[in-house]
C-alpha cells in the first residue's frame, strides 16, 4: 500500500509540473486524472519527430481520436518531465 501511495503522490507532482510547463509555453492541454497528459502542440507529427531527435518519446494522438495537433505525454520523474519541457520548447521554435 505504501508503494501505491508514493506512486500516486509522485504522479500528482509530475502532472502539476507538466501542466505548469504547458501553461508556461502557452499551450492548451486536456486535463487528466491518469498518468499522462495530452498537449496541443500544433503540427504534432513534426513536433513528435523533433522530440525523438532529442531523445524524448511522446505519442502523437491524431488518428481515430481527431486530435491531429496533440501529443500524449506520460508523466515521468521530475528530471524526465523537465527534459521533456525543455525539449518541447526547443522543438516548437524549429
Amino acid at each position: 500500500m505504501e508503494f501505491v501511495a508514493r506512486s500516486y503522490a509522485e504522479n500528482l507532482r509530475g502532472m502539476k509540473q507538466l501542466e505548469e510547463g504547458a501553461r508556461g509555453l502557452r499551450l492548451e492541454f486536456i486535463p487528466s486524472y491518469g498518468n499522462f497528459i495530452t498537449i496541443r502542440v500544433g503540427k504534432a507529427g513534426e513536433v513528435y519527430k523533433r522530440l525523438l531527435r532529442r531523445g524524448v518519446i511522446v505519442r502523437p494522438v491524431g488518428g481515430g481520436y481527431g486530435l491531429p495537433e496533440h501529443v500524449r505525454v506520460t508523466v515521468g520523474t521530475a528530471e524526465e518531465n523537465d527534459k521533456f519541457l525543455r525539449s518541447l520548447a526547443a522543438s516548437l521554435k524549429e
